[in-house]
């Protein structure tokens, strides 16, 4: 099961966004952040290495996330870049690009975009910038 295994450091929740909460606007954050609502806006663990972003079923992102550790079973509408693990369980959805150093993903998970392996997918990503890393897409017509 996806989260479960022995050994693992618990998921400490700090921060809730409930089932029937929107939020307008960009979230950084420490610790633990616990989405079951929805996020319009970009979000970003800056200052703690060991920061966990949990995106539960039914729980939306709209926006960038550049986190250290995220566990993704809802939608997340943006690029992704996690700097050391990330698990994509069987109800996850994820519309964007998914910079990793580790992937985890159950069956049914599902990316409408492209996955890129990197040493270092946080670098230049937490400075609050708001730019992201461009993926060329090979597979895309230059002149569309």
């Amino acid at each position: 099961m996806m989260g479960r295994k022995r050994g693992r450091r618990a998921r400490k929740v700090d921060t809730l966004v409930g089932r029937h909460t929107v939020v307008h606007g960009d979230i950084e954050f420490g610790g633990g952040l616990h989405i079951e609502g929805r996020v319009i806006g970009d979000i970003r663990a800056a200052t703690d290495s060991s920061a966990v972003l949990i995106v539960a079923d039914g729980g939306v992102v709209e926006g960038h996330v550049a986190v250290p550790h995220l566990l993704m079973n809802g939608e997340v509408r943006g690029d992704v870049h996690v700097g050391e693990h990330v698990e994509l369980g069987e109800t996850a959805r994820l519309a964007g690009n998914l910079y990793y150093t580790v992937l985890q993903m159950a069956e049914g998970a599902q990316i409408d975009g492209l996955l890129k392996r990197v040493e270092h997918p946080l670098e230049g990503e937490l400075d609050g910038t708001g730019e992201t890393q461009a993926l060329a897409n090979p597979t895309e017509d230059e002149h569309s």
